[in-house]
């Protein structure tokens, strides 16, 4: 405990600055050493960190995530509010602030169905496809981690702050290599963008455009040896560049979760299965419904048998869909 006392107070002095703190270790040998030297007293940032539940892990705790680890410029501590997966998979999926409807679906139909078959599914929670791969996952009743380009203290973007609260709710947790206040300058995206690869075994890119942070995330899992996966889409719409970019260099190219899924050589019927076992109430209604029945059943039948609330219905079918529990034909949904 107070390694990382030290280390928070001296984090907090160097605003976070991971060259500035790799300076003072090696000026001064120990943190403690340093943090003395420095007449620093760091105890009330600390209490603070214990009131705001937060954890500070360093690099040499065994609590610190393997594959991070394994980076080259791996955070020498990490701030963690929630749990990081044990024992999981974790799959990051990323792309544009700025997606189409298009995008946003096909984000929250690969989150649902990867956390449905038990990847933890990692992010950036920005607007976009960061937070539509997250809600996804959770919609599965999968697990998330968020990590964060400013400290714990303040969700950024504040729009996101309600699923950042789901997102630990369900068992996941919100990560910077920030202290609790700094704020979340725009290099400081970039840094955030090697985390998220570096937590994860691969990483899908979904609508990049040419100067896509999330290319930046690409490149990142290039270097870490981690795997790289792109959706491709239309030719001439801006979102695409950056995405056909990495095909060309040798992104794995997709078009359905079970691509990924093969990959990782789990076959799509445990998918399945892991993804209704995670179903909602109202999921397993419709579900229950649909079995009963030989033939394809719109809204309106489903409504009638599951008496459920037509918003509901619509919802809860949006999500069975993507987790290719529920089929949309041309004369309505079957199992």
């Amino acid at each position: 405990m107070d390694d990382c006392l030290y280390y928070n107070t001296l984090a907090i002095a160097s605003r976070g600055d991971r060259r500035a703190l790799i300076k003072i270790k090696k000026k001064w040998g120990t943190w403690e050493i340093a943090y003395k030297a420095l007449s620093q007293d760091g105890r009330k940032e600390w209490e603070r960190l214990a009131r705001s539940e937060i954890r500070l892990v360093l690099l040499e705790d065994a609590e610190y995530p393997p594959l991070l680890r394994e980076m080259a410029d791996p955070p020498l501590g990490i701030y963690i509010r929630g749990s990081l997966p044990q024992g999981k998979r974790v799959f990051a999926i990323v792309g544009t602030r700025k997606a189409t409807p298009d995008g946003i679906r096909i984000a929250e139909k690969f989150g649902a169905v990867l956390g449905g078959a038990g990847f933890a599914i990692v992010s950036g929670l920005a607007l976009g496809i960061d937070a539509a791969g997250h809600v996804g996952a959770l919609a599965a009743g999968g697990t998330a981690v968020a990590v964060l380009a400013g400290g714990l203290s303040e969700i950024y973007p504040h729009t996101n702050r309600r699923l950042a609260e789901k997102i630990l709710a369900s068992g996941g947790a919100i990560v910077s290599e920030y202290p609790l206040d700094e704020p979340p300058y725009p290099g400081r995206f970039i840094e955030r963008n090697r985390i998220i690869s570096g937590l994860a075994h691969g990483v899908l890119v979904i609508e990049a455009p040419a100067m896509s942070g999330s290319l930046a995330t690409a490149r990142f899992a290039l270097e870490q040896n981690r795997d790289v996966f792109v959706i491709p889409g239309n030719i001439a719409h801006p979102n695409f560049a950056g995405s056909h970019s990495l095909i060309r260099q040798g992104a794995e190219l997709v078009t359905a979760p079970q691509d990924i899924l093969a990959a990782y050589g789990i076959a799509q019927e445990s998918a399945a299965a892991a993804a209704a076992a995670d179903a909602s109430p109202e999921e397993m209604l419709i579900l229950k419904a649909l079995r009963s029945i030989s033939s394809p059943a719109d809204v309106d039948k489903i409504i009638e048998m599951t008496r459920l609330e037509t918003r509901i219905v619509t919802t809860a079918l949006g999500f069975l869909v993507a987790k290719n529990l529920v089929h949309e034909t041309e004369s309505g949904y079957t199992m």
